[in-house]
């Protein structure tokens, strides 16, 4: 596709498309052009509009029609949580390339009919894993691929707020999010876990959730009354096939004195932690605890170097950086933590 531009659909012009996937494609004016829009919001759709001035015949309120009556090349979907499927599936079919917000979906069936999609069309679908491309987490995965850490056999993933419910958009409406801090933080931060351990094979997950705080009146901005979500916390443990296990929990509201917004990974040779970003190692017969001064692509905007990334893929006929294959193992510990919870017990993972 050298010489040609890349025509882009957006399914979805909300907070998430606006101030995270607009810089990445604003950026990528060169190579690609966003020439419609859609969602059902006449506002947010107009507003999007304007930014990227696609004329009033490709301003849409519904995504199949938009597909029906333009030319795309990609499809970017940042509807709600529980919208993503609809849109997927259909770029696809339509021979659209796609990338589309994390939560992949809201259930493991849901990720296997995009897989089935992507299969038949023979185009490119990415989830937006952003905390993946941050340059401490490129630089940490390089560390670990290198033999840095040895095997991976353990990892904590957390991402834990005391007091940060959203307060604005669909987060909390458990009729468009689903899922509350387990969809919206934990799948962050248990996917760069899985990402630094190569994604092993989860055998069984033990979880709960809980909400206490985020449902009562609090300091919070949000409306109480309105949340309809199941938890505002929820923690668990992951076992692998290979032995390794993951120690998890997200939160938007938790008696705790600060935010926890982390990931650490733990090997025979050495370990890595996120926030800060430390290395952990054995060397001169010394223990060394080092935070790295230079790492590579140091500023680097995360959201906006995975629609790089993704670009870059589809131009060289390249692998999706981020494919659902590995999604749908993220889907299936997520759905397995609310399963756990809901049954009280350990649920194997198949």
């Amino acid at each position: 596709m050298a010489g040609k531009k890349l025509r882009v659909g957006f399914v979805g012009t909300g907070g998430i498309a606006t101030g995270a996937h607009f810089p990445g494609w604003k950026a990528l004016e060169d190579r690609t052009e966003v020439v419609a829009v859609c969602d059902i919001r006449e506002e947010a759709v107009n507003k999007a509009a304007e930014f990227w001035n696609v004329p009033k015949k490709n301003i849409f309120a519904d995504y199949e029609e938009m597909l029906a009556k333009t030319e795309l090349d990609v499809v970017d979907v940042c509807t709600p949580n529980v919208y993503h499927k609809g849109p997927v599936v259909a770029g696809l079919n339509a021979g659209c390339h796609v990338i589309v917000e994390k939560p992949v979906a809201v259930a493991a069936a849901e990720v296997e009919e995009m897989i089935a999609a992507r299969n038949k069309s023979k185009k490119l679908l990415m989830i937006a894993q952003s905390m993946r491309f941050s340059a401490e987490a490129i630089a940490a995965k390089k560390f670990v691929d290198e033999g840095g850490t040895g095997p991976i056999y353990w990892a904590k993933a957390e991402y834990l707020r005391n007091r940060g419910v959203p307060a604005w958009g669909t987060f909390i409406d458990a009729d468009m999010s689903a899922g509350g801090p387990c969809y919206d933080l934990q799948v962050h931060v248990l996917d760069l876990a899985l990402h630094l351990m190569g994604f092993p094979e989860p055998v069984s997950v033990s979880a709960g959730y809980w909400c206490e705080i985020a449902n009562q009146p609090s300091v919070m901005a949000h409306d109480p009354k309105k949340y309809t979500v199941p938890e505002d916390l929820a923690a668990g443990f992951v076992r692998f096939k290979n032995g390794a296990c993951i120690s998890m929990g997200a939160s938007w509201a938790l008696n705790c004195p600060d935010t926890i917004h982390n990931v650490s990974v733990f090997g025979p040779k050495g370990g890595v932690n996120m926030a800060p970003f430390t290395l952990t190692r054995e060397e001169a017969g010394m223990f060394t605890v080092s935070q790295p001064k230079v790492v590579p692509n140091a500023g680097l905007k995360s959201h906006s170097e995975e629609i790089r990334q993704f670009v870059e893929a589809i131009q060289t006929g390249s692998p999706s950086p981020v494919p659902p294959e590995q999604a749908i193992v993220t889907q299936k510990i997520l759905d397995a933590i609310y399963e756990s919870s809901d049954k009280g017990r350990e649920i194997k993972i198949k």
